[in-house]
């Protein structure tokens, strides 16, 4: 058994018993979407998840400021992802933070220090975060975040109450729900997403100098070194010319090189340079990130799915567009 202090996150959904009397398949099915969403969430702010049950979860974070805006990110991303879902089938989750010492063994968290949390969760309205006072005094000093006081409640095994304050997001503008116009029709829905992941990728390349497209011939390059501008423009799926002004920016900037090929040929190679190989390792996991921000919304199965219907389309394009040209 080991003690140490940590950051406390408990969640458990709302109405659990309930809604499984409802619909059990839809609502485990639901469960484990957003249980995906918790789970990158927890990751994304250097958590680990301790203990699980059902439908409670229980982890620890570093610090109380990471737990926090994990457990903020969690309720806005699942908001998010059951707007389509009929109100009296969604599966919202009740999060309560406290900071404290806990044991653990096996990996597992005992403790005073979960009981806090636990009952600070019990006392959250679905779909919002609650505080004890330990984990407010940190975090109102830090986070641009409005508290509604709930004083002092009793909690299990302890003979002192704990004071509890439930979290408001002040500096986040309300959900917008998408209009059904844009709903309906694709050209919206295309450029809205292209809109969206184009600002999240540019917070990303724009610090570095680098066009949108770019850090995919840095990661082509870093998984197949020493091939010519034709075939990364098949892998990259750009154009020739535009794949060789990319190549020319990139070489000045010196993150790529080229070197002579098979003897007696004409034909330059490409590989990345040290100083290139170290911004694709610097790049890769803001990307990632990036990427995870953007679809936090659907589960690993549903980013698959779209994944596939996506290379479909594509697919299909390029194949009507190559027969035109033909």
């Amino acid at each position: 058994m080991q003690r140490r202090l940590a950051a406390i996150f408990y969640a458990d959904v709302a109405g659990y018993v309930r809604l499984m009397n409802a619909d059990e398949a839809g609502t485990l099915c639901l469960l484990d979407s957003h249980r995906a969403i918790m789970d990158r969430q927890i990751i994304q702010y250097r958590g680990r998840t301790a203990n699980t049950a059902g439908d409670s979860i229980l982890a620890e974070f570093p610090s109380v400021i990471e737990a926090v805006q994990c457990a903020l990110g969690v309720q806005e991303r699942i908001a998010a992802a059951s707007e389509e879902t009929p109100e009296e089938r969604r599966v919202t989750f009740r999060i309560g933070v406290h900071v404290g010492e806990v044991m653990v063994r096996d990996g597992d968290m005992f403790g005073d220090g979960v009981n806090i949390a636990a009952r600070m969760e019990k006392l959250a309205l679905p779909g919002f975060v609650c505080l004890s006072e330990a984990a407010h005094a940190y975090v109102a000093r830090v986070l641009p975040l409005t508290f509604d006081d709930l004083g002092a409640q009793p909690v299990k095994s302890l003979d002192t109450p704990v004071r509890a304050y439930i979290v408001h997001g002040s500096d986040h503008p309300p959900f917008q729900f998408l209009p059904p116009v844009h709903r309906r029709s694709e050209f919206n829905l295309g450029r809205r997403f292209h809109a969206i992941l184009n600002r999240a990728l540019l917070e990303v390349t724009r610090p570095e100098g680098l066009t949108l497209v770019e850090p995919a011939v840095l990661a082509s390059l870093h998984d197949a070194p020493d091939i010519d501008e034709r075939r990364l423009a098949e892998r990259i799926g750009a154009d020739l010319a535009s794949t060789q002004r990319m190549v020319r920016h990139l070489e000045r900037r010196g993150f790529v090189s080229r070197t002579r090929g098979k003897r007696g040929s004409e034909t330059r190679l490409l590989s990345l340079t040290p100083a290139g190989l170290d911004l694709f390792e610097r790049l890769h996991p803001a990307i990632l990130a990036v990427r995870d921000q953007v679809m936090a919304s659907l589960s690993e199965r549903e980013r698959e799915t779209l994944q596939d219907l996506l290379a479909r389309v594509i697919n299909a394009n390029e194949l009507k567009a190559s027969r035109r040209f033909n």
